[in-house]
């Protein structure tokens, strides 16, 4: 260990709290590597403490263990180096040591908290994005929440109005929802320097606003304001704080002078509640949340026919609903279309909808070129809508097998929300496809770090395990995910798979009777059944597959570019399926792949990405 006035029994007690930690009790393997390498080296055999030893030691791995072969110990050490770094920005903020691994080695650096913190690389903050944090609902009716969520979204959609500010999306800003606030840890964490907070009291007709917009790097004040108002001026009181934030940040506007940052799309105050509850309950994500989602922007439509945000939410909701698989597509997907449609005759302009459109005339109707044209015009119309990047990369770009070009609009889309934990699994997903399996890994870990029962990022992980055969760890993930969603056939139909692949095919048996009761009394698509008869028999798969085809399942123009579809890849059968959605064919898995080849399709061992790294 480096030379230091701190004492073994210091350094012990010191490790035994961060072992105890909620950050690690979980990461069994994590808690072994960091309590071997630390105990190695106050014993002093630092330079032991080579990647053969530590995979012997620490991961079980036996005599003919080749870390040019397998990478686990890099892997794990960049896992613990982020775990570590996070235990110390939460739990650990005023430990008085800091263990820390310093990159490229395998030794731990030890030392007193001011010496650490005088050594650490400052992130550096954008002078010109902003965070909205959500405001506080001081109101004494609970229920009001989602009013000030509400408010709190409008800001940040207002904001984003703003050329050339870089504004946090809603989904990274909720995150930080009743937590304790330390502005500086905030800003640097999602690279802004300005942070706008305030709290919104609201009784039956008037309303209480106040904010503040806080330089994070001084913890000065830059503008703050009080408002009392009549609910009706909601309105105004919107376009008066964006204002007066473009104007506290000396930022120019471009447009007309004098034009609005807040568009009013309706005068009818009722109507415009029942679409905040709407968007609060679809930001919930959840299947039975986005069910409540879609009644109040039906709601507010009765109480304004020409509302286009609440047909654009109401779209939203049926191609959520559609592509989780909680319905059928043909009638969900066909009411999103028609949602989103209406929105358009309302406002041409309405980038939410383009996106809406867009997602049906791709993953419903295969119509690849007028998808396309709707992602784009979205992105036009608003480049900081998060969602357009993020369901154009994810469910254009990436069923076009244009791999290189839809990681870079989903980290467009991160970098927007970076918080987001559907948005970080997904650039995980974007890794496992590129068969960049330890990346995907660390999007996963980070996002079960955020939310430990985000469901998504167990299953996603669960699938990467299993493209790399380690079953039991894809077991265990789908196990989780069983156990946070009990009444959905997702990880039934999962769960089936990876038992088919690790032989136990007594289980797996049982399980897909489990499903076949399930669809006695709910909703199972065929896509999840073509699922659980993989590495079991093909024909069913096929079987199965064409009647998703049939059904236009969402979900199956990914088909041609998860690594999980693999060991059908090569039957006839699939191609024609491909064939049928209008998408490029996979290459010939046996014939080399040159740079120009993939963009039609890639080897399953080869990374289609054009820059490795990801950067």
């Amino acid at each position: 260990m480096q030379p230091s006035p701190l004492s073994a029994e210091s350094v012990r007690t010191q490790l035994r709290k961060i072992l105890s930690s909620r950050a690690f009790v979980r990461s069994e393997r994590l808690a072994r590597f960091l309590a071997f390498t630390v105990e190695q080296s106050l014993a002093g055999r630092r330079d032991d403490l080579k990647e053969f030893v530590i995979g012997v030691e620490v991961f079980d791995k036996n005599e003919k263990y080749d870390p040019r072969m397998d990478p686990i110990v890099r892997v794990e050490a960049r896992r613990l180096r982020e775990k570590l770094r996070k235990y110390y920005e939460t739990e650990g903020q005023d430990d008085s040591i800091r263990i820390e691994f310093p990159t490229g080695g395998y030794a731990p650096l030890v030392q007193n908290k001011e010496a650490a913190t005088a050594s650490a690389p400052r992130k550096q903050t954008a002078e010109s994005a902003i965070v909205v944090l959500p405001f506080a609902n001081l109101s004494s009716d609970q229920e009001n929440e989602y009013f000030s969520d509400g408010l709190t979204e409008e800001l940040i959609n207002a904001l984003t109005k703003v050329e050339g500010l870089r504004v946090v999306a809603w989904q990274s800003s909720s995150q930080l929802k009743d937590k304790v606030r330390d502005l500086r840890r905030i800003a640097e964490e999602l690279r802004v320097r300005t942070v706008l907070e305030g709290s919104v009291r609201r009784t039956a007709e008037r309303l209480r606003i106040t904010a503040q917009l806080v330089d994070a790097t001084t913890g000065h004040y830059l503008w703050s304001e009080t408002y009392e108002r009549p609910l009706r001026d909601i309105f105004a009181i919107e376009d008066e704080i964006s204002s007066s934030i473009v104007g506290a940040l000396r930022i120019k506007l471009t447009g007309p002078a004098g034009r609005p940052l807040v568009t009013r799309y309706t005068e009818n105050l009722q109507a415009y509640h029942l679409y905040l509850k709407g968007r609060f309950y679809w930001n919930k994500r959840r299947e039975e949340d986005i069910y409540k989602a879609l009644g109040f922007f039906e709601q507010a439509i009765e109480v304004d026919r020409n509302y286009a945000p609440a047909y654009a939410g109401m779209a939203d909701a049926h191609i959520m609903l559609g592509k989780h698989g909680s319905a059928p597509a043909q009638g969900i997907m066909e009411k999103g279309r028609t949602a989103a449609c209406r929105a358009l005759e309302i406002d041409p302009r309405l980038a939410e909808a383009h996106v809406s459109l867009g997602t049906v005339c791709g993953l419903y109707e295969w119509n690849w070129r007028e998808a396309e044209q709707h992602y784009r015009r979205a992105i036009e119309l608003n480049p900081s809508y998060p969602t357009a990047h993020y369901w154009y990369g994810y469910d254009y770009l990436t069923p076009m097998a244009r791999i290189p070009e839809a990681l870079a609009e989903i980290q467009r889309a991160h970098h927007l929300d970076p918080l987001s934990l559907i948005i970080t699994t997904s650039v995980g997903t974007l890794y496992d496809i590129a068969r960049q399996f330890e990346r995907a890994r660390e999007y996963y870990d980070e996002v079960l770090d955020m939310d430990p029962r985000f469901v998504r990022a167990h299953l996603s992980a669960g699938r990467s395990f299993l493209h790399q055969n380690l079953y039991a760890d894809a077991i265990a993930m789908f196990e989780k995910a069983r156990e946070l969603m009990p009444s959905s056939p997702v990880p039934l139909a999962l769960l089936a798979h990876a038992y088919n692949v690790s032989g136990e095919r007594a289980e797996a048996d049982r399980l897909r009777e489990a499903l076949a009761r399930c669809a006695r009394t709910c909703y199972v698509p065929s896509y999840l059944l073509a699922r659980a008869h993989l590495s079991f028999d093909p024909d069913q798969v096929f079987a199965f597959l064409e009647k998703a085809l049939d059904e236009r399942d969402p979900r199956m123009p990914h088909i041609g570019v998860f690594p999980i579809w693999d060991s059908v890849r090569d039957d006839p059968r699939f191609s024609a399926l491909l064939e049928r959605m209008g998408l490029p064919l996979p290459a010939n898995c046996d014939q080399p792949v040159n740079a120009q080849d993939k963009i039609g399709g890639f080897r399953r061992t080869e990374s289609p990405l054009a820059n490795p790294s990801g950067e």
